[in-house]
């Protein structure tokens, strides 16, 4: 599988510090954007012992042969017990915790692993489509026809999440897959994008922007100047265009 990517991070214009942590794969096909939560360095080091623990346990168990949304799945399960670890030993970061979104490759397929509100859109076609679920308080009063989309945008409890890695002992991950095609391009992010700048406009960017270092820039630019009030991440990673019968005997696919 070929492909390009490319991550950024920014404090934005209203936190001291950022509690975001992202993970480009140069080689294992796999990316990860954890947004954490706790306050001082508390959220710093949720996000960052997610982004770890996942990291390590798919270079080490992706090409194990087990399923992969199991290999995905129980990677999250040690990045959870991990956070609660750290929780028990420094009890003064009560409320310790982090999202994670995880885009894999494999085999022909890509594969996402998510829990919390970071997202991860899918961009084909000149359509954007947002391919994982907000596991957030508002959410659940949409998916119950309690609000509509336009109130769910200024509602005064969008930043409360009902799922995240350090929660509870047990965690619930929500993994999907689906067959990739040429020039997809997947765009992951925390809320620090996604609370400022709406997705007609994510859509209108990657539609007009050539390089998706390029794109990831003025996004980031776009959520500062829409007010940059969180942490704010952004990976894109694009699927490159194979060339029929050179790469197959390139690489004997």
């Amino acid at each position: 599988m070929r492909y390009s990517a490319y991550g950024n991070t920014h404090v934005g214009k209203v936190r001291d510090h950022n509690e975001d942590s992202f993970f480009v794969s140069d080689e294992g096909g796999f990316f990860i954007v954890a947004d954490g939560m706790g306050g001082l360095a508390a959220g710093e080091v949720a996000s960052k012992i997610a982004k770890d623990t996942i990291s390590k346990a798919l270079k080490k168990n992706g090409d194990s042969g087990a399923p992969f949304d199991r290999v995905l799945r129980e990677a999250i399960e040690a990045a959870n017990a991990r956070v609660r670890e750290a929780l028990v030993e420094n009890p003064s970061a009560r409320g310790m915790g982090s999202t994670c979104v995880v885009l894999a490759f494999k085999d022909g397929d890509f594969y996402i692993a998510y829990v919390g509100d970071s997202r991860i859109y899918l961009f084909r076609n000149s359509h954007l489509k947002q391919i994982t679920r907000d596991h957030s308080y508002v959410e659940e009063l949409f998916l119950r026809g309690l609000i509509s989309a336009e109130e769910k945008i200024d509602h005064p409890y969008k930043s409360s999440i009902t799922r995240y890695i350090g929660h509870a002992e047990k965690i619930e991950v929500d993994i999907t897959s689906g067959p990739l095609s040429n020039d997809d391009i997947f765009l992951l992010c925390s809320d620090g994008l996604t609370g400022e700048v709406p997705d007609d406009v994510i859509e209108e960017v990657l539609k007009t922007t050539t390089e998706i270092k390029d794109g990831v820039e003025k996004l980031i630019t776009l959520a500062l100047e829409h007010g940059g009030n969180d942490n704010i991440s952004v990976i894109a990673v694009k699927v490159e265009k194979k060339k029929p019968g050179f790469f197959k005997k390139l690489f004997n696919w």
